[in-house]
């Protein structure tokens, strides 16, 4: 990409257009949303932030615009403040102005629901319904992405014993059942290349959907 195409390209960067795939990270605080969009940046070719000015932070929407290899469509990769968690922050309120602000239908939109599994299980703040259902209320009914998959994350440093992450993530894929979303077979580890598979994943499911 030469200078003249990276400048054009960058003129578009600020909203979401027809030709773009939009990926939304979403999921509680704690779940590892940024860390896996970090991850997700380390292998984008060329990126450049929606929201001009701001760094990425769990009380606002931080986008930005990727280009990966191989890959025709830009993909707009956008984390989400966590719904339910922060005292005195409206994140549906939050989400629902970025998305009023910046998003037409795109080619493409799905949405990686990161959940930590070590969590809390009884705490329903932490249900996977509860936050999707938070997140579809932030568009246009026609807008709403269908295409989800849930990625099951763990804890830094986390001791649990095998039967234990087994009974952890088979109730997560009973949350995952009740929203009709996707489900990794195993917890991310935490490796780029893994993150980008989990895209493509995604994007796989979002092609069966269009």
């Amino acid at each position: 990409m030469g200078l003249l195409d990276i400048f054009r390209w960058s003129k578009k960067a600020t909203t979401v257009s027809q030709t773009d795939i939009v990926v939304f990270i979403v999921g509680p605080s704690g779940s590892g949303k940024s860390w896996l969009l970090s991850l997700l940046l380390q292998m984008a070719k060329t990126r450049i932030p929606i929201n001009k000015g701001q760094k990425p932070c769990t009380t606002k929407v931080y986008a930005e615009r990727c280009h990966f290899e191989g890959m025709q469509s830009d993909i707009i990769l956008v984390d989400t403040p966590s719904f339910y968690t922060y005292v005195g922050v409206d994140a549906e309120k939050t989400v629902k102005k970025w998305i009023d602000s910046n998003y037409t239908e795109p080619r493409g939109a799905g949405i990686l629901y990161t959940h930590n599994i070590s969590s809390n299980p009884r705490d329903s703040n932490l249900e996977v319904s509860r936050h999707f259902s938070a997140f579809r209320r932030t568009f246009p009914q026609a807008l709403v992405p269908r295409t989800v998959r849930v990625v099951p994350t763990l804890a830094h440093g986390s001791t649990l014993a095998p039967e234990k992450i087994d009974a952890l993530m088979t109730g997560l894929r009973r949350q995952a059942d009740i929203i009709g979303a996707s489900t990794l077979e195993a917890p991310f580890d935490g490796r780029p290349e893994r993150a980008w598979d989990v895209v493509q994943g995604l994007l796989n499911e979002i092609r069966l959907t269009t």
